[in-house]
């Protein structure tokens, strides 16, 4: 019985993989580059905070201005190629244009998850028909028909929302180091101390996830006992 969520991700990645190809990749392709778009767009703050900061210090407060280093010296050097440095406005465009791209990307990836939804959903009743029609009338009888109606109704139901919480779970996953690296370019420390209080909430949820766990895997034993002592009440009051 699988117990660690972290190596259980493979596992359940490889399972998908059986029934969507390759093509479930690319949601987390997008996810990526929607991230960076978003890094690129929250770094373009830094050169606008210290415009800011120097149009206060030139109005006569009589404070130094900040000095432009790490990560910000990049950055100006490329605002410095486009003529962008002393643009306030250039860099809101940049910012606008960053979020509006992530957003576009976002919306992308979802409606391709809706898409890959759709084809698992396809994939799995195929394939459960085909299963069902190859039955031998000995393994159903060994089994109660609630059984087979709970398989293909409420199971194929959660698989599918199974896949759609795995393929947010990897679009935030990648949004989350997106993140962290910039925390890291950003602040070091910063980085660290992100990274420190991530491992804690890791471990404290691993606790949470499977108990959850096994209350839905006894969830998916009993949905199937109604409806055979449904259908039994059926057959029973039924004319002959």
């Amino acid at each position: 019985m699988m117990t660690n969520p972290i190596r259980d991700l493979p596992h359940y990645l490889k399972i998908f993989q059986i029934y969507l190809g390759r093509r479930m990749y690319y949601v987390f392709a997008l996810a990526m580059v929607a991230g960076l778009a978003e890094g690129v767009g929250i770094l373009m703050f830094l050169p606008l905070l210290q415009s800011l900061d120097s149009g206060a210090s030139n109005s006569g407060n009589g404070e130094v201005p900040v000095p432009i280093e790490g990560i910000s010296t990049h950055i100006h050097n490329f605002l410095s190629l486009m003529n962008m440095q002393d643009s306030t406005v250039g860099v809101l465009l940049i910012i606008t244009l960053a979020f509006i791209v992530k957003g576009a990307l976002t919306f992308w990836v979802l409606g391709y998850s809706a898409y890959l939804r759709g084809q698992l959903l396809r994939e799995l009743k195929g394939k459960l028909f085909d299963r069902y029609s190859n039955m031998t009338y000995s393994y159903y009888s060994s089994r109660d028909t609630g059984h087979f109606i709970n398989l293909i109704n409420e199971q194929i139901t959660k698989a599918l929302l199974s896949f759609a919480n795995f393929a947010k779970l990897g679009a935030q996953l990648i949004s989350a180091m997106v993140y962290l690296v910039l925390a890291f370019v950003v602040a070091w420390r910063l980085g660290i101390m992100a990274l420190v209080v991530g491992v804690f909430l890791l471990i404290l949820f691993r606790k949470l996830n499977h108990f959850v766990r096994e209350l839905s895997r006894k969830t998916a034993s009993e949905n199937g006992h109604p409806l055979t002592a449904m259908e039994s009440e059926v057959r029973a009051v039924s004319p002959r």
